[in-house]
């Protein structure tokens, strides 16, 4: 890190690369793409390449795409209707069928696994090409989460597959009719990457390599930039240095320790956007003890309402975001961003550790209980400064904090098998400001998909009743009032303890222009020159 200060510190005399390449952005991610394959794979990194070549039918802020509009016609029943504007890179027109195939191709199973969408396709029932420009939706029971949920559904041409000829008939098999999908090797190597959005497939590589040409016909008006070369640089000096060097003209994920020298530096600049992801603790609150959380009576601290809420005093989230984050996150006062559409605004969480001392005395724990506390080393930015943060804090009102930071995929692995009581975690909101909560916080209802995640053990009959209600009504004003409710009591009772909002950092040459996204994605549509 030192190094790359350094460097920086240096480079007043750099001169960047100008005019001469201006036609091609150069980006380096954190992380690697999986595939360009769709379908496989979530993860920012691989969304991030992919929708430079695919789109779905609706954006990733739940905005239209290439769908023009939709309608519930009942409330088992989505009808969408298609842009009428829109081409593949191959030139064919895109249609109802193509969606009908796009679907079918999400629910077969490659080598015996689900891709990205097949569990959440589950309540589809039917998917029909009503017109060219038509398809309808049928489910089994009131799903209004499917509009979020389409966002991940990559739309490809049927006419790059074996189908049988007519109309197809969807089922939640994927077979369709007996069609024949090309494989995850035809989309790497180029022959099935075939998509309708601003940037057309040119290469890609495991190690995290890919290279995409401007779509002149894109039916969204001609891209920035004729070429866009995309290379993945773990290390984040390493990312730096090349920005430094003028191999890159923009980085994701600098260090904040980093952006002081990028903001003296009048040829490089920073763009940073609050992200929809939160970062916040899990508390196990089983009334039969959690694990790794001890107390000299034997008995469950986590499980008493005080607790947690002593727990959630003690920490200062103002400090964290000032200090680690050079102000770069935003205190989280609920479970997802006040700024993500649909979701209530919450009061401010006190800092107050006094009260919290309180608190604890009031439970029965005037000399604190011990805990280990769990939190990935290599997962989030800052994420093991915070985890001692959280640590000094929780100590200053008397629990003993055993901190024990691990590799993420140590970490997960333990999570998975619920061997974690306090553990420190991420959630994204792509899917609105529902998402975490439902999964994280509700009692499990497979059938309204709620609960798959529940590693606190919280229970609580009106959060449900409201989660339950919002996962069924397909009234907007209706759903975010059930989902304000919900939030409500769980942050009053709090199974979890929400601490900040990361930002989404990009450094980058100071001509351009980065509209940052509030999923995180690096995107070439977001860049343009000043």
């Amino acid at each position: 890190m030192k190094t790359a200060l350094a460097i920086i510190g240096l480079s007043a005399a750099l001169t960047l690369p100008a005019a001469a390449q201006a036609e091609t952005l150069r980006m380096a991610f954190s992380s690697a793409p999986r595939s360009i394959d769709p379908y496989p794979f979530g993860g920012t990194p691989t969304a991030s390449l992919k929708e430079h070549v695919f789109e779905a039918l609706v954006a990733a802020d739940d905005s239209p795409l290439l769908a023009e509009s939709w309608q519930w016609t009942s409330s088992t029943s989505l009808e969408v209707k298609l842009r009428q504007d829109v081409a593949f890179h191959d030139g064919t027109a895109l249609t109802a069928r193509d969606v009908v195939y796009s679907a079918c191709r999400m629910m077969h199973l490659i080598d015996g696994k689900r891709n990205l969408l097949t569990s959440s396709m589950g309540p589809i029932t039917d998917v029909v090409a009503v017109d060219d420009h038509t398809v309808r939706f049928e489910m089994k029971a009131p799903y209004p989460l499917w509009i979020q949920k389409m966002k991940f559904l990559s739309i490809l041409p049927a006419a790059g597959a074996d189908t049988p000829v007519g109309p197809l008939t969807y089922d939640d098999q994927g077979d369709c009719g007996g069609i024949t999908y090309p494989t995850r090797a035809e989309f790497e190597a180029g022959g099935a990457a075939i998509g309708t959005g601003p940037y057309k497939f040119v290469r890609f590589d495991k190690s995290g390599e890919a290279d995409l040409v401007k779509n002149a016909d894109y039916w969204g008006g001609a891209p920035e930039w004729d070429e866009v070369q995309i290379r993945t640089i773990g290390n984040a000096g390493a990312r730096l240095a090349g920005l430094l060097a003028g191999d890159f003209d923009l980085i994701e994920n600098p260090t904040t320790e980093d952006l002081p020298g990028l903001k003296a530096n009048e040829d490089l600049t920073y763009t940073a956007v609050p992200s929809w992801r939160s970062i916040f603790l899990v508390l196990d609150v089983n009334a039969e003890g959690a694990k790794g959380v001890r107390a000299e009576d034997g008995s469950a601290p986590l499980a008493d309402q005080r607790v947690r809420q002593a727990m959630s005093m003690a920490i200062n989230r103002q400090a964290i975001a000032d200090r680690l984050f050079g102000g770069e996150a935003t205190v989280a006062n609920q479970f997802s961003p006040k700024y993500r559409a649909g979701a209530p605004e919450l009061a401010e969480l006190p800092h107050d550790p006094a009260k919290a001392k309180e608190l604890l005395a009031e439970a029965g724990y005037p000399d604190g209980f011990e805990i280990d506390f769990f939190a990935p080393s290599d997962r989030y930015a800052n994420g093991a400064r915070v985890a001692q943060a959280v640590t000094q804090y929780l100590s200053r009102i008397g629990i003993k904090v055993n901190l024990k930071t691990e590799p993420w995929s140590v970490f997960a692995g333990k999570r998975r098998e619920n061997e974690l009581g306090v553990f420190m975690y991420g959630w994204g909101h792509p899917q609105g400001p529902a998402q975490m909560i439902s999964f994280a916080f509700a009692s499990r209802d497979k059938e309204l998909g709620l609960g798959s995640s529940n590693y606190s053990n919280y229970q609580n009959d009106g959060f449900d009743a409201a989660m339950k209600a919002w996962a069924v009504e397909t009234d907007e004003t209706q759903a975010n009032a059930y989902l304000g409710e919900a939030m409500r009591i769980v942050v009053d009772e709090l199974p979890g303890i929400p601490l900040y909002y990361q930002h989404t950092i990009w450094a980058h040459r100071a001509d351009l222009e980065v509209n940052g996204r509030q999923d995180e994605r690096t995107s070439a549509t977001t860049v343009s020159r000043k």
